[in-house]
């Protein structure tokens, strides 16, 4: 596990560092704060954020929406606009960017959360800010190689190669990982399709591995570590297939 990376792009020092201190009271972890757009190129190639935040006017230099132009073209890092300005003539201007949301100041800790998680399950969702709401409250979903489960009312970014197994119980899956386990509302058949994984196979209706972590294959059982898990029927071909491959 570990927290949201958010790169903080913002001209005004004052303004900058309430960001930070927001965002770090809120659990999330700021890996850089920048003033300008080209050292913002720079720290997005080297802190691979999860998200950005972008003030629109920032003095000399290209601005956020020029920025937000170049990340796109060269990463799939969602953004977030931070402006004091939402007319119709900004709002027109960054729209052909699908930004992923708008925080406009001056901005709470509520109205900061809940954005940032909009805008990361929009990105998930391949949603922009325009799009209806609704579809991107969820509570864990996928972008890259993590899945961003909430967790005691914060996004928390859980590797997917972390992922040992996973154990359904009705409409509730555990996902279990070497620091610790996490419990979701979804079915195991949901959470296959989101990650979409080309190590976790279904060994059984309710349990999907990562075969990768497969220390032994017993009759009708394989071990993880110290973990006897039960192997279906109708999965056994298919895990036997893979475990060959390995």
């Amino acid at each position: 596990m570990s927290a949201v990376r958010i790169l903080i792009v913002e001209d005004e020092p004052l303004i900058a560092e309430d960001l930070r201190a927001h965002l770090e009271e809120l659990g999330y972890e700021v890996c850089a704060v920048c003033d300008n757009a080209l050292e913002a190129m720079g720290e997005v190639a080297a802190q691979r954020p999860d998200l950005l935040l972008l003030d629109i006017n920032l003095g000399e230099g290209a601005d956020g929406v020029q920025l937000a132009e170049k990340v796109k073209a060269k990463h799939a890092t969602p953004f977030i606009f931070v402006t004091s300005h939402s007319d119709k003539a900004t709002l027109e201007r960054v729209k052909p960017l699908q930004p992923a949301g708008f925080i406009i100041k001056p901005f709470d800790e509520n109205d900061l959360r809940a954005q940032i998680e909009l805008a990361l399950a929009r990105h998930a969702s391949g949603m922009d800010a325009t799009a209806a709401p609704a579809d991107a409250q969820r509570n864990d979903f996928v972008i890259a190689d993590s899945i961003f489960i909430r967790e005691k009312g914060r996004l928390v970014k859980v590797a997917i190669d972390d992922i040992h197994y996973a154990e359904a119980d009705d409409n509730y899956v555990t996902l279990f990982t070497p620091a610790k386990k996490y419990v979701i509302t979804s079915t195991l058949g949901a959470v296959e399709e989101k990650l979409k994984s080309a190590h976790h196979l279904r060994i059984h209706r309710s349990y999907l591995v990562d075969t990768r972590r497969i220390t032994a294959v017993e009759e009708g059982y394989v071990r993880i570590g110290a973990q006897s898990l039960p192997v279906g029927k109708t999965h056994k071909e298919a895990l036997m297939a893979r475990i060959r491959t390995l």
